[in-house]
């Protein structure tokens, strides 16, 4: 009888081992299937723009007079600088606006011989770049005023070749920076549950997560006075968010 009651009390402590083994082993492969699971991620992108408009703008008229005799080309040149703050100031802009670009003298000659210059033609030899520069916070005034160059062509000032018009800046974007990475956040989570929900899941915590670079481009790229983004009044800012999410 004692024998028979220590196998029975073997056989009931086996069936407890194997038990709480069987419970355990349940509860790890519970377990592996969770961590399989949870390695199972979905990264998806959220686009997030904004229009804005420029809030300064930059120009520089640049000239260039020709002559053979250095202090009458000179001469001209004062006039045509003035010629050109008065058609400024004019048009509306402030004294303040306007200063003047650096003078840039070449001579076309310069290393020739005395005898070699005897050959030349003086006429053209000296060559005076220079120019003014408009900033203001007014674009509007600076582009509509911009468009009337011609006016200064028909006063005899010769605007150099590489005049290309004003440049446009946005100095806002740090003020909406934060909220334009929430939005671009808020559409990569849609699209992460969308995506969830198509593949009969649940969406999870957040693995990892890039706000991307912040692009400034014209707003009507078609246009091809304004497809350059300096060039543009009207610009859209954007930003993309790209997000790994577990799936659970």
């Amino acid at each position: 009888m004692k024998v028979s009651n220590k196998v029975k009390s073997l056989s009931g402590i086996w069936v407890i081992v194997l038990s709480l083994g069987i419970a355990l082993g349940g509860y790890f492969i519970g377990n592996g299937i969770y961590r399989a699971m949870s390695g199972r991620t979905v990264t998806v992108k959220g686009l997030a723009e904004r229009d804005v408009v420029a809030d300064t703008a930059v120009w520089n008229i640049k000239i260039n007079d020709v002559g053979g005799d250095l202090a009458a080309l000179q001469a001209q040149v004062d006039s045509d600088i003035t010629e050109i703050h008065t058609f400024l100031t004019d048009a509306g802009f402030a004294p303040s606006d306007i200063q003047n670009l650096r003078v840039q003298v070449r001579d076309k000659y310069a290393g020739y011989s005395d005898a070699e210059l005897k050959n030349q033609n003086n006429d053209g030899r000296y060559v005076i770049e220079t120019g003014v520069m408009v900033r203001s916070n007014n674009v509007m005034l600076v582009d509509a005023v911009s468009r009337r160059m011609g006016e200064l062509v028909r006063r005899g000032i010769t605007i150099t070749e590489d005049y290309a018009g004003p440049i446009y800046i946005f100095n806002g974007l740090n003020d909406i920076k934060i909220s334009m990475i929430e939005q671009a956040t808020k559409n990569a989570t849609a699209a992460g549950e969308q995506f969830a929900k198509d593949a009969d899941a649940r969406l999870g915590k957040i693995k990892s997560a890039n706000q991307g670079v912040f692009s400034i481009e014209s707003r009507d790229p078609t246009d091809s006075w304004s497809s350059n983004e300096r060039q543009a009044i009207n610009k859209k800012v954007r930003v993309v968010a790209t997000i790994t999410f577990y799936l659970k």
